[in-house]
C-alpha cells in the first residue's frame, strides 16, 4: 500500500474524529451559552423581584406607621417613592421580555407577562389608595381615612401583591434550579464522551504509529543519510530503500540525480579548465587595452602643450613681424606691406588650426553644420582632386580614380565631403616618399558607397592603425625634404565629417605595400528628375 493511501485513510479518519469532537464542543458550547444565558436572565429577574418586594414592603409599611398612628402626613415624599418601585417594575419586564426574545421558557412568558401586569395594577392601586386615605385625614376624617387605608393594604399589599411576589420568587428560583442541573447533566455528558475520544485517538494513533510513522522515520532516516554524504561529496553512495511507495520512488530519484551530478561534475571540471583558459585570454586583452587607455590619457596630458605650440608659433610669428616693421627706418612702406602678408600667412595658419579643432568639437557634440542635401559623390571626388593637382605635381604625385558609370547618390554636404577627400589625398602626399601613385575609387556594396583613397606607400603598422584618428598624431613623413607636416587634426576631421554623415571609417593595409583608407556613406535612391538634374551637374563639373 502506498504512503499516499495509507497517510488518506489517516487524514480521514482523523478528519472525522476532529468533526465528532467539534460538534461535541459546538454542541456543548452551544448548551453552556443557552443555559448561561437562562440563569443570568433568572438570577436578574429573580434579583429584581427580591428588591421589588423589599422596596414595596418596606415602604407600605412605612406607611402604616405614618398614617395609623395620629399621624395626618407621611414622613418621606410618595411620588418619589413611588417613580422608584415603578422604575424597578420597569427593569424586571425588561428582563422578562430580553427573556422572551432569545426564546427562554416560552411557555412561561404569558405568566411573566401576567404577573407583572397584575404587580403594576396592584401597586398603582395601592398609591392611589394611600393618596385618598391622605385626602381623607387631610379633611377631617381621619378615623375613616385610616380605615381606609388599613383595609385597601390589607387586601392589596398583604394579599395580592404579596402572592404574585411569593409565585414569581418561586418560579424564577425554580428556573435557575433547573439550569444549573441542565449544565451540569451536559458537563457529565461532556466528561465522558472526551473520555471515550481520548481513548480512540490513542488507540489510532498507536496503529498510525505502527504503520506510518516508523517506516516512514526508517526511509528519512535513509534519506537524510544518503543527503548528508551527496552533500560530502560522496556522490557514489546509493540510498537503501526498496518498496513501491513513495519513499522508495524518491529514493531512486536521489540516486539517478547522484548520478547525473556525477556527470555534470565532470563535465564541470571540463568547463572550468576552459573558462580559466578565457579569463587568461581576455586578461591579456584588458591589459592591451589598458595599456592603450594609458597612451590615450599621455596624449590628453600633452593635449595641452599641443595647442599652446601649435598656438604659439602663429602669434609669435605675428608679433616678431609686426616688431620688425615697427623698427625698420627706411622703405618703411614696403617693409610694412611685407610685414603684413607674412601677418596674413601665419594667421591663415592660426585659423585653419582653430577651424579644425571647433570641427572636431562640434561633431562630438552633434551640432556639425551640415548642408544635407542629395549630391553624386563623383562630384566632390572630382572638386577635391582638381584642387589639390597643384600639390600633387609640386610633390611629384599622380592621382588616378576609379569611379563608376552610373550615380553615387547620397544625402550630405558636397563641400565637406570635398575636405573629407582632400585630407586624405593631401595625408598620402606627405607620408609617403616621391614619386607616390594615389587610386581615388567608388563602389557600392550592401547599400552603402565605399569611397577609397590608397597609395603605394610604406603603410602604418597596425599599432599605428589605432592611433591615427586620435588628435594631435602625426604619422612618420617619407621622402627626402619632407619635414613634419600638419597639426594632426587631419584624420580626426576626416572621421568627424564620415560620421556626421552617418557613415564610418577605417584603415586596411593593400596586399603588396601602401594603406588603404574607406569611407562607407548611406546611399541614397534619387527620383528619375533628380538624377537627370544631378547627370547634369556632372557634366558641367
Amino acid at each position: 500500500m502506498e504512503l499516499r493511501a495509507k497517510l488518506t485513510v489517516c487524514i480521514a479518519s482523523l478528519t472525522g474524529i476532529v468533526i465528532f469532537c467539534t460538534s461535541l464542543l459546538v454542541w456543548h458550547t452551544y448548551s453552556t451559552s443557552y443555559n448561561d444565558k437562562r440563569t443570568d436572565l433568572a438570577y436578574r429577574e429573580l434579583a429584581g423581584y427580591l428588591q421589588l418586594s423589599s422596596q414595596t414592603f418596606r415602604a407600605f409599611k412605612q406607611i402604616r406607621r405614618d398614617l395609623m398612628f395620629d399621624e395626618r402626613e407621611i414622613s418621606f415624599d410618595l411620588n418619589k417613592l413611588e417613580k422608584s418601585i415603578f422604575y424597578t417594575v420597569g427593569q424586571i419586564e425588561t428582563e422578562a421580555t430580553a427573556e422572551a426574545e432569545v426564546g427562554l421558557r416560552e411557555d412561561e412568558d404569558d405568566d411573566d407577562v401576567e404577573r407583572i401586569d397584575i404587580l403594576s395594577q396592584e401597586l398603582k392601586a395601592a398609591f392611589t389608595d394611600v393618596r385618598t386615605a391622605l385626602a381623607m385625614i387631610a379633611s377631617g376624617q381621619e378615623a375613616e381615612g385610616r380605615e381606609f387605608l388599613s383595609t385597601s393594604l390589607k387586601q392589596r399589599v398583604d394579599g395580592t401583591i404579596d402572592k404574585t411576589f411569593q409565585s414569581a420568587i418561586a418560579d424564577e428560583k425554580n428556573e435557575v434550579a433547573t439550569a444549573l442541573a441542565e449544565i451540569e447533566q451536559i458537563n457529565r455528558i461532556e466528561f465522558w464522551v472526551a473520555i471515550g475520544a481520548a481513548t480512540l485517538a490513542f488507540l489510532f494513533a498507536g496503529i498510525a504509529l505502527y504503520v506510518i510513522a516508523y517506516p516512514v522515520s526508517i526511509g528519512f532516516s535513509h534519506l537524510k543519510n544518503g543527503a548528508r554524504l551527496f552533500a560530502s561529496g560522496r556522490l557514489d553512495h546509493r540510498i537503501p530503500i526498496t518498496g513501491n511507495d513513495e519513499l522508495a520512488t524518491l529514493s531512486k530519484r536521489y540516486n539517478t540525480m547522484a548520478q547525473q551530478l556525477q556527470d555534470q561534475r565532470a563535465e564541470l571540471e571540463y568547463a572550468r579548465a576552459s573558462l580559466e583558459h578565457r579569463v587568461t585570454e581576455r586578461t591579456e586583452q584588458l591589459r592591451i587595452a589598458n595599456d592603450r587607455l594609458k597612451r590615450r590619457d599621455s596624449m590628453r596630458t600633452l593635449l595641452f602643450a599641443d595647442i599652446g605650440h601649435e598656438l604659439r608659433t602663429p602669434i609669435t610669428a605675428v608679433r616678431g613681424e609686426a616688431e620688425v616693421a615697427l623698427r625698420t627706418r627706411k622703405n618703411q612702406r614696403d617693409a610694412y606691406r611685407a610685414a603684413l602678408e607674412r601677418i596674413i600667412a601665419a594667421t591663415d595658419q592660426l585659423t585653419r588650426f582653430i577651424n579644425d579643432i571647433f570641427l572636431i568639437a562640434r561633431q562630438e557634440a552633434g551640432v556639425l553644420d551640415m548642408r544635407q542635401s542629395r549630391l553624386n559623390l563623383k562630384i566632390p571626388i572630382r572638386s577635391a582632386i582638381e584642387q589639390t593637382h597643384a600639390c600633387a605635381v609640386e610633390n611629384m604625385a599622380a592621382i588616378y580614380t576609379n569611379l563608376p558609370e552610373c550615380e553615387a547618390q547620397i544625402k550630405g554636404d558636397a563641400q565637406r565631403i570635398c575636405q573629407f577627400i582632400q585630407i586624405l589625398i593631401g595625408n598620402s602626399i606627405h607620408h609617403s616618399p616621391d614619386p607616390v601613385n594615389i587610386t581615388v575609387s567608388l563602389q557600392q556594396e550592401k547599400g552603402n558607397w565605399l569611397l577609397s583613397v590608397e597609395d603605394d606607400g610604406p603603410g602604418i603598422s597596425a599599432e599605428q592603425t589605432d592611433q591615427v584618428f586620435e588628435r594631435y598624431y602625426r604619422g612618420p613623413t617619407q621622402g627626402e625634404g619632407k619635414s613634419a607636416h600638419g597639426t594632426g587634426l587631419g584624420l580626426p576631421i576626416a572621421k568627424s565629417i564620415v560620421e556626421a554623415h552617418g557613415g564610418r571609417i577605417w584603415i586596411s593595409k593593400r596586399q603588396t605595400t601602401g594603406m588603404r583608407v574607406t569611407a562607407a556613406f548611406p546611399a541614397f535612391t534619387a527620383d528619375p528628375a533628380h538624377a537627370r538634374h544631378a547627370k547634369h551637374e556632372e557634366e558641367a563639373a
